[in-house]
C-alpha cells in the first residue's frame, strides 16, 4: 500500500464510524461476552443464498419450504433513458477522489479501485436495473477548484456520484441545485466514502460511508452537537483496569480535521481519561516534532497515548518514544493505521491497538460482500472498502425502487428519495448499521492489534463479529471545536 502524505491525517476521521450488525433481515446471532472486556458482541449477519432460477428447496431447523423463484423485473420491459446517466443500457456513475495532487500522488486511488471493483462485480452478476453499470472518474488533485469541477461533471454525465473522497469540498450548491433531467434542481445523490467538512456532511444530497457525527444544519464556526462512538476507548479503559491518562494528538492541517476530531478528546475527558496533553500535529511533521509530546508522557508517567492523525504519525511517534526510551502500556489508533506500511515499521508499531469501521480484510470467509471485494479488487484499503459499500448502497436502493415501480423509474430524485428513507444500511453485514433517516452514526466496532508483522482481531473474540452495545454512542452538545482548539 501506498504511504501516504500530510493529508492523509484526515484518514483518521474514520473514527467517526463503526460498524453495527443489520437486523431488519437477517436473524442476529446469539450475544457473546468476550474474556478481554464484558462487553456484549453481536455478530454480522448471516448471508442467505438466492433461490436458483425455477425454485428450490431450503431447509431451516427441521422444516423445509419451497420458495419460488422471483419474477425477472427485465423481462419484457422495454427500457427507456429516464434521467441523465441512465441510458436504455447503462447507467452511468462517478467517482471523485484526490489522486493526481504532487503533494500526496495517488493518496485516494483506492476509492476509485474500489468503485471500478463494485462496478465490475455488479456487472458480472446481472447489472444494475437492468443495466450495465459505467464508471466515470474525476481527479480532486487536493483541489477546490478541482472539486468544483468534478461535482459539475458529476452533472452534466451521471445518474450519482459513488465512493468519492475528496477532502477540499467546502461547497456543495453544485451538489445541491444540479439539475436533473427534466430541468429541474434536484440535485445529485452524493454516496461518498467519507465527508469531510462540515458543509459537505450536512448536504442534503450527501450520504457518507463514514457517518456524520455532528448536527446539521451547520452554518459557519458555530457549537455543534455530536455523536460518537467511543465504544474503543470505553474497551481499552475496562482492558486496562485502571484509569487512563496521556496524550493524544489532533490532525491539524486543515480546519475539517481539526473540527471533527476534536470532539472525540473532549469525549475522553468526560468518560474519566485525564490528557496529560493535547497537541495539534501536521502529517508533514517530522519525527523531531514529536519530542515534546514524548517528553510530555515520560514527565506524566502516561498510560495511554491516542493519535486521531494518520499511519505514519504513529510511526514517528512510536520512533521517538524509542529513542527517548519511554514505554507506553497502551498505544492507539484509529482506522488510518490500518495499512501495510504501518506493519511495514515492524517492531516500531508492536502491540498498538487500532479499531475498525468494519469487518477486516482478514476474514473475508466470514462474509460474502467482505469477499466479493477482497476477491475482486487489485488491492484492498480502508477507503477502497468505503467506496465499494457506497456501492452497495446505490444497489440496495435501485433495487428497490426496481421492485416497486420497475426499472424505467431509475431517477435522480427517486434515488435521493429511497436514500433518505434508508434507516438501516450495513453492506449485507460487512458494515455496522448507518441511519440515514435520523442521521445516526453507527456505534460498532471491532478492535485489532499490530502483532507479529500482523493485523490481529482481540476484541470481540469471534471471528467476523462487532461489538454493537448501545452505549458506544456518547453526546457532547453545544461544542465549538474551533474555539476550543489550542495549540
Amino acid at each position: 500500500m501506498t504511504r501516504f502524505k500530510w493529508l492523509a491525517a484526515v484518514l483518521a476521521l474514520g473514527m467517526l464510524a463503526a460498524a453495527c450488525g443489520r437486523d431488519d433481515d437477517d436473524d442476529a446471532a446469539a450475544p457473546e461476552t468476550t474474556a478481554a472486556a464484558p462487553e456484549t458482541t453481536a455478530a454480522a449477519p448471516e448471508t442467505t443464498t438466492a433461490p436458483a432460477p425455477g425454485g428450490d428447496t431450503t431447509t431451516t431447523g427441521a422444516e423445509a419450504t419451497t420458495t419460488a423463484a422471483p419474477a425477472d423485473p427485465c423481462d419484457g420491459v422495454a427500457l427507456e433513458a429516464t434521467e441523465i446517466g441512465v441510458s436504455e443500457d447503462t447507467i452511468t456513475i462517478l467517482v471523485m477522489a484526490d489522486v493526481g495532487s504532487p503533494l500526496a500522488p495517488g493518496l485516494f486511488q483506492g476509492s476509485i479501485d474500489g468503485v471500478k471493483a463494485w462496478a465490475e462485480y455488479t456487472n458480472a452478476n446481472g447489472g444494475l436495473a437492468c443495466r450495465q453499470v459505467e464508471v466515470v472518474e474525476a481527479d480532486s488533485q487536493l483541489n477546490p477548484t478541482e472539486t468544483t469541477n468534478g461535482y459539475l461533471k458529476a452533472c452534466d454525465e451521471a445518474l450519482a456520484m459513488v465512493g468519492s473522497t475528496a477532502l477540499f469540498v467546502t461547497e456543495v450548491v453544485d451538489a445541491t441545485t444540479c439539475p436533473d433531467q427534466a430541468g429541474e434542481p434536484t440535485g445529485i445523490p452524493d454516496i461518498a466514502e467519507r465527508a469531510v467538512s462540515a458543509a459537505h456532511q450536512c448536504a442534503p444530497t450527501t450520504f457518507s460511508m463514514s457517518g456524520i457525527g455532528g448536527s446539521c444544519p451547520f452554518a459557519g464556526n458555530a457549537p455543534r452537537d455530536y455523536t460518537l462512538n467511543m465504544g474503543f476507548h470505553q474497551y481499552m479503559q475496562e482492558l486496562a483496569g485502571e484509569p487512563l491518562h496521556g496524550v493524544v494528538l489532533i490532525p491539524a492541517d486543515l480546519p475539517s480535521t481539526i473540527e471533527s476530531t476534536m470532539p472525540t478528546a473532549q469525549l475522553l475527558t468526560e468518560m474519566g481519561v485525564t490528557l496529560d496533553g493535547r497537541f495539534g500535529v501536521s502529517g508533514r511533521a517530522d519525527q523531531a516534532t514529536y519530542a515534546p509530546y514524548v517528553l510530555t508522557m515520560a514527565q506524566a508517567e502516561s498510560n495511554y497515548a491516542v493519535t486521531i492523525s494518520n499511519d505514519q504519525s504513529m510511526i514517528k511517534w512510536r520512533n521517538e518514544a524509542l529513542v527517548q526510551g519511554v514505554d507506553v502500556p497502551y498505544w492507539t489508533c484509529s482506522l488510518a493505521c490500518y495499512t501495510e506500511a504501518f506493519l511495514e515499521a515492524g517492531e516500531i508499531v508492536e502491540g498498538t491497538y487500532l479499531w475498525m469501521s468494519f469487518l477486516p480484510f482478514e476474514e473475508a470467509d466470514t462474509n460474502e460482500e467482505l469477499g466479493h471485494y477482497v476477491d475482486t479488487v487489485d488491492e484492498p484499503v480502508s477507503w477502497g472498502a468505503g467506496a465499494w459499500s457506497a456501492g452497495a448502497l446505490l444497489k440496495q436502493v435501485v433495487d428497490d425502487i426496481v421492485a416497486a415501480d420497475g426499472p424505467n423509474a431509475i431517477t435522480r430524485s427517486a434515488v435521493l428519495e429511497g436514500l433518505r428513507a434508508t434507516e438501516t444500511f450495513d453492506a449485507n453485514g460487512w458494515f455496522g448499521t448507518l441511519d440515514f433517516v435520523n442521521r445516526v452514526p453507527s456505534g460498532c466496532f471491532v478492535v485489532l492489534q499490530a502483532q507479529g508483522g500482523e493485523f490481529v482481531r482481540v476484541h470481540p473474540e469471534e471471528r467476523g463479529t462487532l461489538d454493537c452495545e448501545a452505549d458506544n454512542l456518547a453526546s457532547l452538545e453545544g461544542y465549538d471545536s474551533a474555539a476550543e482548539f489550542v495549540n
